[in-house]
């Protein structure tokens, strides 16, 4: 009888999730993926060609105390670091939402739910790209301009010094300034601001190279993206603009004088 249950409860879902897809199909728009893809292939090329030789005869020689407090700060692009965050603010989210009457709990759960699955699709998908990527490219870290320089490359060396590209750290942050981003857009100018700022840090404390942390920011915020239109095409968490563009469903945005 569970199992039973269970099945009709997963077919309910399914078809509730078609239906919203197919009355969305009229707002879909067509997004620029080759554009997109040049322009960021563009700015990674530039960092490399500009950037990069650079700061590896210059990385040694940065302030001690700039060092220090990059490296301080770096961190919190970590993987694990991210998720206990958002972890904690779902937490805290559940818990005031016990506070709130029967509706309104269950649409505030709905929406930490959907926020949840949308900021943990994007980070997780985006970190597996970049990790295999790190390690199929293999190339030689900063630490290493000296015998290396920029064009150092050990495929599948399986090295910490020989995974700078892209950076894993920068594609997290990447992932989730963006999503931010997304999701807050009254904040988009901080949100990815402060993804640039942390996506630095890897570069001064001579862990990665300019055009590392381009390509991890890139690459997550890619990720965010494809994941936010995804998402806006079945109505979850996101609509679909005029412009085909995602926006969060949760602030009461509305388009030509009707709320979605």
């Amino acid at each position: 009888m569970e199992d039973a249950l269970q099945n009709t409860n997963k077919q309910t879902l399914l078809r509730r999730l078609k239906l919203r897809y197919q009355a969305r199909l009229h707002l879909r728009r067509r997004i620029s993926w080759i554009g997109y893809s040049l322009a960021t292939l563009n700015l990674i090329l530039l960092a490399f060609l500009v950037f990069d030789t650079p700061l590896g005869l210059s990385a040694k020689k940065l302030p001690k105390r700039l060092v220090t407090i990059a490296g301080d700060v770096t961190d919190i692009g970590r993987l694990t670091v991210i998720f206990a965050v958002t972890a904690t603010v779902l937490l805290a989210g559940i818990l005031i939402g016990r506070r709130l009457s029967g509706v309104r709990r269950r649409y505030r759960m709905a929406i930490l739910a959907q926020i949840a699955a949308y900021l943990s699709l994007s980070l997780i998908s985006a970190s597996l790209v970049a990790h295999v990527l790190k390690f199929a490219i293999g190339r030689a870290r900063p630490m290493l301009y000296d015998s290396e320089g920029i064009f150092g490359l050990h495929p599948f060396a399986n090295d910490f010094f020989y995974e700078s590209f892209p950076s894993g750290h920068s594609t997290h942050v990447g992932a989730v300034f963006a999503a931010l981003a997304f999701l807050f857009p009254r904040f988009r100018i901080l949100f990815l601001s402060l993804g640039l700022w942390l996506g630095a840090t890897r570069i001064i404390i001579g862990v990665h190279y300019p055009s590392d942390v381009v390509a991890g920011l890139a690459l997550g915020a890619w990720f965010a993206f494809a994941t936010a239109i995804l998402f806006a095409r079945f109505g979850v968490i996101f609509n679909v603009s005029p412009g085909g563009w995602p926006l969060p469903r949760f602030l009461g945005l509305s388009f030509g004088g009707r709320k979605k």
